[in-house]
């Protein structure tokens, strides 16, 4: 049976793209692993910092991976789950994009929104842009989700928030092992609909506890 049996015919399309994942913390690496699962099979991984104990109940690593470098750890996961696929790994501090065509979708997990900031000031201020930004921002049991087309600093301010508001807001040191994987989940789903161009949410928020979630949906453009 190969990896693609299940889904055959939701999605079949996820291979044509390259994907920047900005953060392999808790929503990178599951957004990464439910990717890869799906059929993306061009990654390049972002993130200078180490696995350490803590990261095990919330992201996809375990106790092998303390002390070794996240991007290097994640690509070993996504490796054997297809180890044919190409994987770039790029374990300092974020610059530029790479490999950069037209062809391109960036993923945010950072941990802090100022980074995030940063991150998208670089991008879109490089000549090629990618064709979408998905932002996941993750509280302990709270998630939302920003998905951008055609992605411009100026689209990305009207979202964003400081850190200081982290504590009222999503993205701030707070995180439980279901809400990351729910935000692996959540992005997939995004890049699905966006690439295979039906109706998808340009914003979604979803609480744990009341298991509520609002949306902001629109026609594919």
């Amino acid at each position: 049976m190969a990896l693609e049996d299940r889904y055959n015919g939701i999605v079949d399309n996820l291979n044509k793209y390259v994907y920047h994942v900005l953060g392999c913390g808790a929503i990178g690496s599951s957004a990464a692993i439910q990717l890869v699962r799906t059929g993306a099979d061009n990654l390049h991984l972002y993130d200078f910092d180490e696995v350490e104990e803590a990261n095990i109940g919330v992201s996809q690593y375990d106790k092998r991976h303390i002390g070794v470098k996240k991007v290097k750890a994640l690509s070993h996961i996504l490796k054997d789950i297809n180890k044919d696929m190409n994987i770039n790994i790029h374990s300092e501090r974020f610059e530029e994009l790479y490999s950069m065509g037209d062809d391109e979708i960036v993923i945010l997990g950072f941990d802090s929104m100022k980074s995030r900031l940063e991150a998208v000031e670089l991008i879109c201020k490089s000549m090629h842009k990618p064709l979408f930004i998905i932002d996941g921002r993750m509280g302990a049991e709270h998630y939302q989700q920003y998905t951008i087309l055609k992605p411009t600093l100026k689209k990305y301010q009207e979202v964003w928030y400081p850190d200081e508001n982290g504590s009222e807001e999503p993205c701030n040191m707070k995180a439980t092992s279901y809400c990351s994987n729910m935000s692996g989940s959540f992005i997939a789903n995004a890049i699905r609909k966006v690439v295979t161009k039906q109706p998808y949410e340009k914003f979604i928020s979803f609480h744990f506890p009341t298991m509520s979630i609002e949306k902001n949906s629109c026609l594919f453009k």
